[in-house]
């Protein structure tokens, strides 16, 4: 076999392994499904149409490549975009949207703003799950600029306990400042005043881990008074109070017995677990058992009594 022979075996061989390759990559490598994670003001195909709009989107490993920032640039509610390959043809697309603390209404529009008071977006309704201020009103609003023209305090209010909600999965549905200018919540048919801003950490957390009890109820939840000593929350229940509205009226005689209603007292969490401790020791103490004792003599406790038993 002479050298030419032997130089175009190696090339075909060269040729065949680059078509393999190239076969493996393209077919192999080729995207059939994406997840998308992490949006909630744009949908799935929004997504996709916005980022996953070229050729090499197609293979799982050139679309590592995408610029992401430069194509959702225009997008007002995105903060970013990372592609993340899961296997071999699923890509992941994590989306990082703007955090909206709340809207304000300024002449007919809805300005929405972030937790540094800057204005992101002017919608004409409401943007689902950012609440709507009441209460407080704003002379200018400019895309891409602060709030202005607003009270200083109850934006620092505003923007403290947006902070705080960021991290709650039930948000609410309105911030009102009422007569006296302290912030009050609704969630549904919950009304949650928070007073004035001392302790606000501390209501915001007794907040978070009372609001699943109150689901479908009708109240006041009262965390004007609250602190790290208090033991419970007040919740006044407009549903039973109704009830019972109903009962007293219904009664032949006209007469109802026990018409003041108590509050409901909502205990802090870990409460009923000191008072399973506190049981437990008292048990343990009750049945203490002192035979494994030893006296300064050198004798245990059963050896005392065995001896006091000889002497009798």
């Amino acid at each position: 076999m002479n050298k030419r022979k032997l130089y175009r075996i190696f090339i075909e061989a060269v040729v065949l392994a680059v078509l393999v390759a190239a076969l493996v990559f393209f077919v192999g490598f080729r995207v059939t499904k994406i997840q998308i994670e992490g949006n909630r003001y744009y949908s799935d195909e929004e997504i996709k149409k916005m980022v996953l709009d070229a050729p090499n989107a197609k293979n799982s490993i050139l679309v590592m490549l995408t610029k992401t920032d430069e194509k959702t640039k225009d997008a007002k509610m995105i903060d970013g975009v990372t592609i993340k390959r899961k296997n071999r043809n699923t890509i992941v697309v994590q989306v990082k949207e703007k955090q909206m603390v709340g809207c304000l209404e300024f002449q007919g529009q809805y300005v929405n703003f972030d937790r540094q008071g800057i204005i992101q977006i002017i919608t004409e309704e409401p943007l689902e799950g950012v609440p709507v201020i009441d209460g407080i009103s704003v002379k200018q609003a400019k895309l891409g600029e602060k709030l202005k023209g607003i009270n200083t305090k109850k934006l620092n209010t505003i923007l403290s306990v947006g902070k705080m909600l960021e991290k709650s999965e039930q948000k609410p549905d309105r911030l009102i400042f009422n007569d006296m200018n302290q912030l009050v919540l609704y969630y549904a048919d919950v009304e949650v005043r928070l007073g004035d801003d001392e302790n606000m950490d501390e209501k915001m957390n007794r907040l978070s881990g009372i609001l699943p009890q109150l689901e479908g109820m009708e109240g006041i939840l009262h965390l004007e008074n609250i602190n790290e000593d208090t033991a419970g929350v007040v919740f006044d229940n407009a549903g039973e109070s109704e009830e019972e509205t109903t009962d007293g009226d219904s009664d032949a005689s006209g007469e109802s017995e026990n018409t003041d209603r108590p509050d409901y007292i909502l205990p802090e969490q870990g409460e009923s677990g000191e008072e399973e401790n506190r049981e437990e020791e008292s048990q343990e103490e009750e049945e203490w058992d002192d035979s494994g004792l030893e006296y300064s003599d050198g004798t245990d406790a059963a050896e005392s009594e065995a001896g006091t038993n000889t002497e009798e």
